[in-house]
């Protein structure tokens, strides 16, 4: 049993859920290594997934009658027990998850970040245009106006 390597970077940004209609096109779409893809396949096969909800950075194998099993890079979280993580992983790496009270997570043999199929986009905005440094009267030293003559001293 080792720590935890959740992180919380995601919460609360995990963007807009896509559904898949396949545990084939979720792996696709997110990236995950062949290494790894046995594992989950092997996850999914026991745990009466029902469902493949994909999201910015992981996707979720939902399940009948228990809670969704969370894929994310290097890693799957959301097991009710250790006994149910052994049971469904094998023997992987397990850990206490902090995703709930007694939830807990597997280690994939590979550990490399899930990307999504969605090309960034390009920024469309133009940098700023440089401040414009006003004049000052040599004589009074105040700012002049754009006409380039100093109302004080005329």
């Amino acid at each position: 049993m080792t720590e935890s390597p959740e992180t919380s970077i995601d919460q609360g940004r995990e963007g807009r859920p896509k559904r898949y209609a396949s545990l084939d096109e979720a792996l696709q779409r997110h990236g995950v290594p062949p290494e790894n893809q046995a594992v989950v396949r092997r996850i999914a096969e026991n745990a009466d997934v029902t469902g493949y909800v994909g999201y910015r950075t992981y996707f979720k194998l939902e399940r009948r009658g228990s809670a969704a099993l969370e894929v994310h890079a290097g890693y799957t979280n959301g097991f009710r027990s250790e006994v149910d993580a052994q049971r469904l992983a094998g023997e992987l790496e397990r850990w206490p998850s902090r995703r709930f009270h007694g939830a807990w997570g597997v280690t994939h043999p590979v550990a490399r970040k899930l990307t999504t199929a969605a090309p960034k986009r390009e920024s469309t905005r133009r940098p700023a245009a440089p401040e414009r440094v006003a004049a000052v009267c040599p004589t009074c030293f105040m700012e002049m106006p754009l006409t380039g003559v100093c109302p004080n001293c005329g």
